[in-house]
């Protein structure tokens, strides 16, 4: 038996955190095995089925061939299709300036390698989806933790960046709506924010791919404000597309050629038929079944809000878009991943500890996904109230 390769593997695997959400899904996967009804409200994934239209359309350009490589920016249709999108919203965004990606990941990775060298700091919001801080790592730079609270939304501020930002920022990352929040950066924040890095000779990537799920008609995309930074779209969530792997990068012009160049080499193409299949979600029916859907998320977060408030929870803010609440349990327990683990054990309901999303929040936080029918929200919230209050 050989021994085991003593060869050492890059640095930055030892630093990568654990997903605590995993040792909830570990136990929803048992209990789930032993027959019992899990509700999950764990996972960031909508509940919404791919379009029909979709669907039939992956299924024609499957039938056709259309499973070969294409141009590595994406296929001009889809470009062509996202420019007009953004048009019909008012907004100037040239189809040359789309790249099609593996995902919004991909985008992610995609600009954080453009923006950073080794060495270089990203400023980003704590607390901030997970994966974030990962693309920095993976191309050498490191993250600059900006530390927010329920005053500024969870959201960092003009003010903070210009207290706290370094010389070795050289990046500033939003999200827009946030995961684990659902909140959105104010306009007037943002368009400080934006100003700044422009002055600052800072460059600039907002996570976008809540934008289309948001609850408020105001709530505008930060191209509005400006077009010389990074924009991250997916059909991921507004178009119920999340195992597709497609996504989008709206790139500013001063990294327009550098960038597309660097995306051929990393990625090739995003999946041929899945950019075919994505054309049809521009038609009617589409557009129609993801504006439904988006109402019925405003529905859940109405109905579950006042809810978990009656529990005990302490909601930070009335979520602006995505399908999250993030909610302290301060007044329920000290620890959210022995209190999650022991309430989908008691009672089969997931929710994520919020260790997963912060470092410097207590551990008293938890997100709570409202991606289930109103039905099974009502029957995971009572659980909930029985499995606190007994």
């Amino acid at each position: 038996m050989r021994p085991i390769d003593p060869r050492p593997l890059a640095e930055r695997l030892q630093s990568i955190p654990p997903f605590h959400v995993m040792e909830v899904v570990r136990i929803a996967e048992e209990l789930e095995s032993q027959g019992v009804d899990v509700i999950h409200l764990e996972v960031g994934e909508p509940d919404f089925p791919t379009s029909s239209s979709v669907i039939d359309r992956a299924c024609s350009a499957l039938q056709s061939g259309k499973t070969r490589y294409t141009d590595a920016r994406g296929i001009q249709p889809l470009r062509d299709a996202l420019s007009a999108w953004y048009r019909s919203q008012g907004l100037d965004v040239p189809a040359r300036r789309i790249q099609i990606t593996v995902g919004a990941s991909a985008g992610l990775l995609l600009a954080c390698a453009a923006t950073t060298n080794p060495g270089d700091a990203v400023l980003m919001a704590d607390p901030a989806y997970p994966c974030n801080p990962r693309f920095v790592e993976a191309v050498g730079g490191k993250v600059h933790w900006i530390k927010t609270d329920i005053a500024s939304q969870f959201q960092p501020t003009c003010d903070a960046l210009e207290i706290e930002a370094t010389v070795a920022d050289r990046t500033l990352m939003l999200a827009h709506p946030a995961n684990p929040t659902g909140q959105a950066v104010p306009s007037a924040e943002l368009e400080r924010m934006i100003q700044w890095c422009l002055t600052t000779n800072r460059h600039l990537i907002v996570d976008e791919i809540y934008q289309s799920l948001s609850f408020n008609d105001a709530l505008d995309s930060s191209l509005a404000i400006s077009d010389q930074h990074f924009v991250v779209g997916s059909f991921s969530k507004y178009f119920n597309m999340t195992g597709w792997r497609l996504g989008w990068l709206v790139i500013p012009e001063y990294a327009l050629e550098p960038t597309q160049r660097l995306a051929q080499h990393l990625f090739i193409c995003a999946p041929s038929f899945a950019q075919e299949a994505a054309l049809s979600c521009f038609e009617p029916q589409a557009l129609h079944e993801a504006e439904m859907h988006r109402r019925e998320l405003k529905s859940r977060r109405d109905l579950l809000i006042p809810r978990l408030e009656a529990m005990g929870f302490q909601v930070a803010a009335e979520p602006d878009g995505a399908f999250y609440v993030f909610v302290d349990a301060s007044g329920i327990t000290s620890d959210s991943q022995q209190f999650c683990a022991e309430l989908i054990r008691e009672t089969g309901v997931a929710i994520t500890p919020g260790l997963d999303f912060s470092e410097s929040l207590p551990p008293t936080w938890i997100r709570i996904a409202y991606t289930q029918p109103a039905d099974r929200l009502l029957e995971a919230l009572d659980r909930m109230a029985r499995f606190i209050h007994d």
